[in-house]
Order: structure tokens, then sequence, then C-alpha cells
């Protein structure tokens, strides 16, 4: 409808608060409108009513390194099914567009849910392969945010962030530079919590643009992971705080920490 459409970023929900991101695009470019307001429905399980939920403000959120950002707001979803969400914005010429995103929400999400105990993976840190290009793809190679297990950093009691996505195969529209986030994080908080990057794929040097030669990574499966991209802030007790699916900027990660600090 008018020429808006929305690409969903957060289809991975359950029953609670979670945060909800989109991009939004006409037929010719990216939409940057400051803010987008967003309307929840459920939907009957015949399909014969939408009832709705809740109205809400989503925030644009630039994106660093070109042009790109993605709305984000919070919605609650209270009961597991078919729900919706209208979004509209005025567009610079004054007029208001509108579009529509259906979805399911799900009792409990596939992903690692907030609330829940954080899974004490022990994933692959430079102390336990050769080099450092055995545990990312992307060019960013940073070793501090290889030191430690998920396991050990639980163990440690300070908070901690985990991002789990392959740099180098971030390719879609809701997928971002993740791990230089979490580096700016780091160089921002460095002591104060443990910063950890998992590749989304277990063998980043054999790929070699290869995705047919790629393993998902283990701790990628043991988290429950259905997209490429997540981001899981966990507090000094071990517990996951937040979660963000596909890419988060700096300010939504840092307030999340600043939450379990």
């Amino acid at each position: 409808p008018d020429g808006l459409q929305a690409i969903f970023g957060t289809p991975d929900l359950g029953v609670r608060e979670s945060r909800v991101g989109f991009v939004l695009t006409t037929t010719d470019d990216l939409v940057r409108a400051s803010s987008a307001t967003v309307s929840s429905y459920f939907h009957t399980s015949d399909g014969s009513e939408r009832v709705p939920k809740e109205t809400t403000a989503a925030v644009f959120r630039p994106w660093p390194y070109g042009g790109r950002g993605f709305y984000t707001t919070r919605l609650t979803f209270d009961t597991p099914g078919n729900w919706s969400i209208e979004i509209s914005i005025r567009d610079d010429g004054g007029q208001d567009r509108r579009t529509d995103l259906a979805f399911e929400v799900k009792e409990t999400p596939l992903a690692v849910a907030v609330g829940s105990p954080a899974v004490a993976s022990r994933n692959k840190t430079l102390d336990s392969v050769g080099s450092i290009s055995q545990l990312t793809t992307g060019s960013l190679q940073d070793p501090d945010l290889y030191q430690t297990t998920i396991s050990d950093a639980i163990a440690s009691g300070l908070p901690t962030v985990v991002v789990m996505a392959s740099p180098a195969f971030c390719i879609n529209a809701v997928c971002g530079p993740q791990v230089e986030v979490l580096k700016e994080l780091k160089d921002k908080y460095k002591g104060q919590a443990n910063f950890i990057h998992v590749d989304f794929y277990d063998n980043p040097d054999e790929i070699q643009g290869d995705l047919t030669r790629a393993r998902v990574s283990p701790t990628v499966l043991e988290w429950g992971l259905s997209s490429a991209e997540w981001t899981f802030v966990i507090d000094r007790q071990g517990i996951v705080s937040d979660r963000f699916e596909s890419f988060a900027t700096f300010d939504e990660l840092e307030q999340a920490l600043q939450g379990v600090s």
C-alpha cells in the first residue's frame, strides 16, 4: 500500500515484551523518517477478527557506514498465534503512507529468550585454535573478542555481550556491521564486561567465499538461532537480560549493558 514496504528484522518472537525491528523502503529508496507509528493486532484463529492491542512509536536508528537504518520499538505480545502490525509514516511531502507485516508469535521463541539462563557454550577461542582467521569471516579481527568462552564469561560474575554473526556473509537488508559495534562497545567498557564474537560458521578459514563449504557453529545451534545475526546481553547471574535479532546499534547495546552493569 502507498508504495511503502517493510522488511521484517525480528521474526523470532515469543509471548512477552519484545524488540520489534524493520526496514522501510519505497519503490526507489530507503525511508529515513525519524519515527513511524506502529499498531499491533492479534488475529483470531479463524481469521475473522483483528483485535487491536497497542500503538507505539518506532524510532529510526541510523547505522554506521552509509545511509542505511532500522526502525525499532518494543511491543508486548500476550498470547501466541497470528499477529500483525500496521506501520505508518509521514513522508517528506507530508503524505501519510502505510504498510503491514503479518507474523506468528510463539509461546516460546526459538532463540534463547529474555529471562532464561544463557547457554554455557564452550565456543572456540584464540587459545583453542591456531589463528584468528579460524574464528571469524570478517576483516575486522580484534583478538580481544576471542579470549573467553561463554561458559567462562558466565562464571566470571561480569555482564557479557555476545554477538553471533558472520561478517563476510552479512548481505541482507537487516544485517549490519555488528562486530564493529561490539568492538566499539568493548573499547569503551573494557574490563567492566565480557565481549565475545562467535562466527555463525564454524570453519571461516575453509569457506573462502563458498558457502557450500560452511558448517554452522555448534554454539549457534545450542542457542537456537533462526537467522544469521544476533546479539545477547547476559547479566552477572548468567541470565539473558536482552536479545537483539538482526543489527543492533551502539546506543541500543549500550543501554542494555548499562541495565546490567
